[in-house]
């Protein structure tokens, strides 16, 4: 008798079709872990925007409809990349004081195609608000 050593290609087809299945169901699950992921990092930017704007009203005097820009708020927020958001979206305004509390206005700067739509309060939102179009 010969001591064969080799594989045969029926087992390495096998082995490559296996690899298949597995990889098909894989990729689908890595695809929503990056889009949660990136829906939590949205959401906590929003959400160090709703403190900054409680920050910046306990230093000055706010109305209780008030309105603040990127530019009121931005020496109260640090660890935001503002090159990823378009702040001159509706006259500029990124939070508004409203009796539910602050409500946060944040878009993608158009590389991306995600926003935190204008009326929720980040402290009282998840993920599942963040509407996000990842590639």
């Amino acid at each position: 008798m010969k001591n064969n050593k080799g594989v045969t290609l029926v087992e390495l087809l096998i082995v490559i079709v296996v690899m298949g299945i597995i990889a098909a169901f894989a990729i689908p699950a890595v695809g929503t872990i990056i889009e949660n992921t990136q829906k939590d990092s949205i959401l906590a930017d929003a959400l160090a925007i709703e403190n900054a704007a409680k920050l910046y009203c306990s230093a000055t005097t706010c109305d209780s409809d008030q309105s603040l820009t990127w530019t009121q708020l931005s020496p109260y927020v640090e660890g935001i990349e503002d090159s990823y958001y378009d702040f001159t979206n509706n006259t500029g305004i990124v939070a508004t004081k409203t009796a539910a509390g602050w409500t946060v206005d944040l878009e993608a700067d158009g590389t991306t195609e995600w926003e935190f739509t204008q009326n929720l309060v980040p402290s009282a939102s998840d993920r599942d608000q963040v509407i996000a179009d990842v590639d």
